[in-house]
């Protein structure tokens, strides 16, 4: 076992400290909204350009950064979730980014960032990496906030991101749909800003959404997913971080082969880009105990054989390549122009 290997273990071992509450909701006889439908029949684009809030600005010499926020278009498919959307969980109808962006002008490259489950909010992502491609890459920057995260988490949550994944199937499904359409209303909306060129990456969790902003039309014109796949049946079943939503869902008498069924059937895993393969990079970790590599490889060549950089290390080690990844962006076609 290689060193990436070993930290994803302990971590996700410690994370039985943290998932100390089951899951209170088995919504698994509700999914029938959900089942066998294309992605993009699933995730529907957003219907206008967001009506945005604009905070006051943050100055740091030449740069600005804003919070942003507007009405999530989002409408979940179950009508009995449609009631805890609306209500118990109200803190989700807002949505919410950080844009870092020259004072007075506009450059011509955006790049929309996707966070990682369990984040509270964007402040790491302001320290370190937001700085690092705005200056290196030379593109104004957005971070888009997950559902049940920072600003957005419900009262009621232990902490950040406790409810987007777990074995409340409907909900899971809902937080995913909702993020996809929330970065796509950000495009939308930033491209009404001018921008002439958007990309979007994302890191684990944000990965996904990233690559699946990738297999719906509108969409943005490069994408950098980062230590991803769409394997949501194996997921589950192998990566040691989700052990409560796969105790749970067993606990609600889904058995292995009953989970299969599901996810299968929840065409999340089958998707396939309209973002042709020159305008994709892919980041994966040799050593990732959570997201195996022989799973990105697979799905890599399903979609038509994008670059993949292969760094070293596993799913948490990922900040050790960072040098790497900045470099292999700057290769991407769209990002070069």
């Amino acid at each position: 076992m290689g060193y990436g290997q070993r930290v994803d273990t302990v971590i996700g071992s410690l994370s039985r400290f943290l998932h100390v509450r089951s899951a209170e909701h088995d919504t698994s006889g509700d999914l029938e909204p959900y089942l066998d439908r294309e992605v993009a029949e699933l995730m529907p684009a957003p219907r206008h350009v967001p009506a945005v809030r604009r905070a006051t600005p943050f100055l740091s010499g030449s740069r600005v950064t804003e919070t942003l926020s507007w009405t999530s278009e989002h409408e979940p498919l179950c009508p009995r979730y449609a009631k805890r959307h609306r209500s118990s969980y109200a803190s989700n109808l807002t949505a919410y980014a950080r844009w870092m962006h020259e004072r007075g002008k506009r450059r011509r490259s955006l790049l929309l960032y996707v966070h990682g489950w369990l984040e509270p909010g964007s402040w790491v992502e302001e320290a370190t990496l937001m700085p690092r491609w705005y200056r290196e890459l030379g593109v104004d920057v957005a971070h888009v906030q997950l559902p049940f995260h920072g600003r957005r988490g419900p009262r009621g949550q232990l902490f950040h991101g406790e409810w987007f994944w777990t074995a409340d199937l409907v909900r899971s499904i809902e937080s995913v749909r909702q993020a996809v359409c929330d970065v796509r209303s950000a495009i939308l909306y930033f491209r009404d800003q001018g921008y002439e060129e958007i990309g979007v990456t994302g890191l684990s969790l944000g990965g996904s959404i990233t690559m699946l902003t990738a297999c719906v039309e509108g969409g943005p014109d490069y994408v950098v997913p980062m230590i991803a796949h769409l394997a949501l049946t194996e997921a589950v079943e192998d990566a040691g971080i989700l052990w409560r939503m796969k105790t749970d869902l067993e606990r609600f008498g889904l058995d292995r082969a009953r989970r299969k069924e599901l996810f299968s059937r929840v065409r999340i895993g089958d998707a396939r880009p309209v973002l042709a393969p020159e305008r994709q990079l892919w980041v994966a970790a040799r050593e990732d105990a959570y997201l195996r590599a022989e799973l990105v490889a697979r799905q890599a060549k399903a979609w038509g054989d994008p670059r993949v950089l292969w760094i070293d290390g596993g799913h948490m080690t990922f900040p050790l390549a960072l040098d790497r990844i900045i470099d292999a962006m700057r290769a991407v076609p769209k990002l070069a122009a």
